[in-house]
């Protein structure tokens, strides 16, 4: 399987994610949209205010619930990430992680 250069499957899932809130955002907002048409078509536009609100503030809050989501759950997974693989200039500066030569004692390095 062939990929193109500098594109990898972490860059597809970001991308393919992104582009899922984004249908969802335009549905609700379609949705909001043909509820307030329906709602002024069958009464007039000033009896039904209350309907207007409760459309609009519904759309709005599952717009930016879903889109807030999304991009707090792809914060945290790249910081996981990120800590996940530590660097090789981290690697040399724990000290857990140095073991002495074999021909060499820990106090060898001091006598000299």
């Amino acid at each position: 399987m062939s990929q193109r250069a500098g594109w990898s499957i972490q860059n597809t899932r970001a991308l393919t994610g992104l582009l899922a809130v984004v249908a969802g955002d335009v549905a609700i907002a379609v949705a909001a949209i043909i509820g307030i048409v329906h709602f002024y078509s069958a009464g007039g536009s000033g009896s039904n205010v209350a309907q207007y609100a409760a459309i609009l503030s519904s759309a709005f809050t599952a717009i930016g619930t879903t889109t807030t989501a999304y991009f707090g759950i792809k914060s945290i997974s790249n910081t996981a990430q990120a800590l996940g693989t530590p660097s090789a200039s981290s690697d040399q500066t724990r000290t857990g992680d140095q073991t002495p030569d074999d021909d060499q004692t820990p106090d060898d390095h001091r006598a000299a």
